[in-house]
């Protein structure tokens, strides 16, 4: 036990220095996680009249709308209250459709100049992250129309706060196109998708390099940039489009879907594919090591920072991949009390890491007890695990936690660091 203490002792001295930024990490969390209505508004020159533009834009029984890769068909369900059923459908891989069903009723319709729709179909249900109102005003200008659209949407957390207002810029960009050509145009959406990952992985570089200088900062990018790849490439893999990539400076990166899941089993795969698609890095930087070629002092730094980042990735915390795979696979086993199994492994993490003097791993373990404190459901939407499934993600959460474990003592051990004179 003396030994463990001198060690915890040692360690305490050495992740000692990153307390304030574990605190900023905290507080960032926090911010993100807040939850406020957003109102964004986008207003454009559309090259059509008035009545081109709002014939477009109108409700009507049996329309269909074809967006490029949605399309939105409208069914009118109740004609006294002018309530509409909007299906909105995309093609994903292999051919096979996805649908989704809203119900609007439309408020106001004035021909050639206002279109307003309210949610419907909502009552008593929560009103977070959901669309209830959307207004397209047009006003003549020149020999074209100003369009001006304005959703508005119920409670999202901050980062989903800017992503409706960007979702909504290319949206009315693809609408224009749709408008002026019969096309959607799809190329500002994705040249904005792409400028979002571009400008804030330069934003994170920068903060990273302020705080940690050069090496670190740019070894800390391009593992975030493979991760983050982990989970787009799981979208695809279950057959949706590629997802968008957003940096998040001090925080680290986020990778998100573009269509809901559609059971849990492709919630834990994409979750576990980041920390899963990065051991090749981890693994690659280990061999070349043991290989000993030039420059490896560089490439076991490099390794180190790849593994301490996805290891963190891995903890049993939301909104991190191993609180995400984890709650489905507890919930699979203890229904609603899914939460314990959560607060049970950072009791875990805690316990060891006093045990075995790891200090960075009792400050993780202690932050899944808070963490987890607060019951959350699963969705409950979503196709439940098999029995199965349950055990492929718990051998795949183990299997991935322990090589993690594994190369973090390989890179961190005397031996290996002193050959390099690190």
């Amino acid at each position: 036990m003396a030994n463990g203490l001198m060690s915890f002792e040692n360690n305490y001295a050495v992740f000692g220095g990153v307390g304030l930024q574990l605190v900023l990490i905290a507080i960032l969390f926090a911010v993100l996680r807040m939850r406020r209505p957003v109102t964004p508004r986008v207003s454009l020159l559309v090259n059509a009249s008035n009545d081109r533009v709002f014939n477009a834009l109108d409700i009507q029984d049996g329309k269909v709308n074809d967006l490029g890769r949605s399309r939105v068909r409208y069914v009118l369900e109740d004609a006294a209250r002018q309530l509409y059923k909007f299906t909105y459908s995309t093609t994903v891989v292999g051919g096979r459709e996805r649908e989704f069903d809203a119900w609007f009723r439309v408020a106001e319709r004035i021909p050639g100049k206002l279109l307003r729709l309210e949610r419907a179909g909502l009552e008593g249900k929560s009103h977070n992250n959901e669309l209830l109102e959307i207004t397209q005003e047009m006003v003549p200008e020149g020999s074209g129309t100003r369009l001006t659209t304005q959703y508005k949407w119920g409670p999202r957390p901050l980062l989903a706060q800017f992503l409706a207002r960007t979702d909504l810029y290319g949206g009315c960009y693809r609408l224009k196109g749709y408008i002026e050509t019969g096309h959607a145009n799809e190329r500002t959406y994705n040249l904005m998708t792409a400028m979002i990952g571009i400008v804030t992985g330069a934003l994170t570089l920068a903060t990273f390099w302020a705080a940690f200088g050069p090496a670190i900062a740019v070894f800390a990018l391009v593992t975030l940039f493979i991760h983050e790849f982990g989970h787009l490439l799981a979208y695809r893999l279950i057959g949706q489009p590629w997802g968008r990539m957003m940096f998040l400076p001090f925080i680290g990166a986020i990778a998100m879907p573009k269509l809901p899941f559609e059971s849990q089993a492709e919630a834990i795969f994409a979750a576990l594919m980041g920390p899963g698609f990065s051991i090749l890095l981890c693994v690659a930087c280990a061999l070349y090591v043991y290989g000993g070629g030039s420059g490896a002092e560089y490439v076991v730094f490099f390794g180190w920072i790849a593994v301490a980042i996805n290891l963190f990735n891995v903890m049993p915390i939301e909104p991190l991949d191993g609180g995400i795979a984890l709650r489905p696979v507890f919930a699979a086993a203890i229904g609603e009390h899914a939460h314990w199994g959560l607060i049970g492994c950072g009791v875990a993490m805690v316990t060891v890491g006093f045990l075995f003097g790891q200090f960075i791993v009792l400050v993780f373990g202690a932050a899944a007890i808070v963490a987890n404190l607060k019951k959350k459901p699963v969705n409950q939407a979503l196709v439940p695990l098999t029995s199965l499934q349950t055990t492929i993600a718990v051998f795949g959460y183990v299997a991935l936690t322990a090589a993690y474990i594994t190369l973090w003592n390989y890179f961190s051990s005397t031996s290996v660091l002193a050959q390099f004179g690190t």
